[in-house]
């Protein structure tokens, strides 16, 4: 079977589920905290940031992570906007 209908039901590799199943097991921090658990989620977040910026042939600055689709979306529209607004209200 051929599976076009990829928007927001995209299976998972194994690949991945493997990796984000460990993440989820060892590493339950807030990446934002000072504690032990924290700074290692934050190096992990730090480490995923610097990897997709070079598949991506981008600098890590340039790479959000939110919290789904539709924050996502408005992220990238205001971002547009206000890189864009010298040339007034459309």
């Amino acid at each position: 079977m051929i599976y076009l209908d990829n928007a927001a039901t995209t299976p998972m590799s194994a690949v991945a589920i493997s990796a984000m199943t460990k993440v989820m097991q060892e590493t339950h921090g807030n990446p934002s905290s000072i504690h032990g658990h924290g700074r290692q989620a934050g190096k992990l977040l730090r480490e995923a940031r610097q990897e997709l910026a070079q598949l991506l042939r981008t600098k890590p600055q340039h790479i959000f992570f939110t919290s789904g689709g539709t924050e996502g979306n408005n992220t990238t529209i205001i971002g547009y906007c206000l890189r864009h607004q010298e040339q007034g209200k459309h």
